[in-house]
C-alpha cells in the first residue's frame, strides 16, 4: 500500500507569509525545481500573482507571466526557504523573461548544462480577456544561474514553429544527452513526442543538431512518433533512480488524479501504473459553471531533493480556475478571498512513499 501525506513543512516553504504589507509573490504556477549547483536550486513559476496578504487572505494587485525561485539546502539537509523573485523597475514589477513584442513565456522545465541551465519555455499571446494561445516553443539558455535571477544573463532561441507539436513538455539530462520532450495533439488525444541533442551542441546553442525518435531510432529532420504508453501534457518532469526506473507524473485531461507512469528506457514503453493520488475537495467536488468544471487540476511533478528515500515521490500539483470557462478567470480575486480557497494557484505538495512490490516498467 502507498502511504500518503501533505507534508506541511514542504508547503510552508511555498504559502506566502500569513500578513505582508508590501508587495510580494502570492502564487504561481509550473513549478519546476532545477539543481543549479550543489545544494542550489532554482525553481521556475509560469503566470505569478503578487499582492498583499492579511490574515492570510491574499489580495493581488499584480499579474505577471514569470517568476523564478531560488532555495538553499541547509547543513541538517533541509530547506528553509524558496525565495521568490521578479523585477521591479521604475516603479512597476515585471517578469524574469520578457519580450517587447506581443507575447509573453511560461517557463515550463529545466535541467544544468555544466554550469549553464536550459530552461524550455512556452511562447504565448493573449487572445483576449479571457482567453491565450500558445505561438511556439522557446528555449533559453541561462549562463550564470547561480546567481539571483534578477542578474541572469540569457539567451534565446525559437524552436521551429509546428502546428501539430508543441516542445519543452519536460527536459532531461543523461550522460552526453539532453532530451527534450514535447506534446501532439491536444486534450485527450495528445501524445507525447522526444527529440534530444548532445549536451555539448545544448550549451554553444547549436539547436539545429536536434535528433527526433522514429522508427525506433534516432533520426535528423525526420516526424517524431509518439512514445509508447505515455500521454501528451503541457508539463511534466520525467526522472530515474533504482527504484521507479524511468518515472513520469501526469494529470490526465479534467482529472483531479495524479497517475504515475514506468519505463526501463527513456524511449518508453511506458506503463500507466494508476492513480498514487486524488486531488481533495474542494477542487474535485462535482462543482460545475456553465456546464463546465469549475477547477482544473495540471502540473504534477516530482522533486527528487525532497526526498528522504529512493521509493519516495514528492510532487507539487496546481489547481485554477478553469480558462475554458468564459469571464471566470476575472473573478480570480473573489475565489482568493475564501479561506476555503487557500490553496488555490498555489503549488500544493504531497509525500507519497510506496511499499516493495514492483513498480519497474
Amino acid at each position: 500500500m502507498q502511504k500518503v501525506t501533505i507534508p506541511n513543512h514542504l508547503q510552508s516553504l511555498m504559502d506566502p507569509p500569513q500578513n505582508m504589507d508590501r508587495i510580494g509573490w502570492l502564487g504561481a504556477d509550473a513549478a519546476t525545481s532545477v539543481e543549479v549547483a550543489p545544494d542550489l536550486y532554482v525553481w521556475l513559476f509560469g503566470d505569478t500573482i503578487l499582492g498583499k496578504s492579511e490574515d492570510g487572505i491574499r489580495k493581488y494587485s499584480d499579474f505577471i507571466h514569470n517568476t523564478i525561485g531560488r532555495a538553499k539546502r541547509e547543513e541538517d539537509g533541509g530547506f528553509r526557504e524558496i525565495e521568490k523573485y521578479f523585477r521591479e523597475k521604475n516603479g512597476g514589477r515585471g517578469a524574469i523573461f520578457s519580450s517587447k513584442k506581443k507575447w509573453f513565456y511560461w517557463p515550463l522545465v529545466g535541467v544544468k548544462l555544466d554550469s549553464q541551465l536550459l530552461i524550455a519555455a512556452n511562447r504565448v499571446t493573449t487572445k483576449d480577456s479571457s482567453s491565450f494561445k500558445i505561438l511556439g516553443s522557446a528555449l533559453f539558455l541561462v549562463h550564470n544561474p547561480t546567481k539571483p535571477p534578477t542578474k541572469w544573463t540569457y539567451e534565446g532561441h525559437y524552436l521551429p514553429k509546428d502546428k501539430k507539436i508543441i516542445w519543452g513538455t519536460a527536459l532531461v539530462k543523461k550522460e552526453e544527452w539532453v532530451y527534450l520532450f514535447g506534446k501532439r495533439g491536444t486534450g485527450f488525444s495528445a501524445k507525447t513526442v522526444l527529440s534530444r541533442i548532445r549536451v555539448e551542441e545544448a550549451a554553444k546553442g547549436n539547436w539545429q543538431k536536434f535528433l527526433y525518435w522514429a522508427d525506433g531510432k534516432w533520426l535528423a529532420q525526420s516526424k517524431p512518433d509518439t512514445v509508447e504508453g505515455l500521454p501528451g501534457t503541457s508539463e511534466t518532469t520525467i526522472q530515474h533512480n533504482s527504484f521507479f526506473g524511468w518515472y513520469c507524473l501526469q494529470i490526465p485531461p479534467l482529472s483531479y488524479e495524479v497517475h504515475l507512469y514506468t519505463a526501463e528506457r527513456i524511449t518508453g514503453p511506458y506503463q500507466d501504473r494508476g492513480a498514487i493520488y486524488t486531488i481533495p475537495a474542494p477542487w474535485s467536488e462535482a462543482r460545475m459553471e456553465k456546464g463546465k468544471r469549475l477547477f482544473i487540476a495540471y502540473a504534477a511533478k516530482s522533486h527528487p531533493e525532497l526526498t528522504q528515500k529512493k521509493d519516495q515521490i514528492v510532487l507539487t500539483y496546481n489547481v485554477n480556475l478553469n480558462p475554458f470557462v468564459k469571464g471566470l478567470s476575472g473573478k480570480l480575486q473573489k475565489y482568493l478571498t475564501k479561506k476555503k480557497y487557500e490553496g488555490l494557484y498555489l503549488p500544493q505538495f504531497v509525500s507519497i512513499s510506496f511499499d516493495k512490490r514492483e513498480v519497474k516498467g
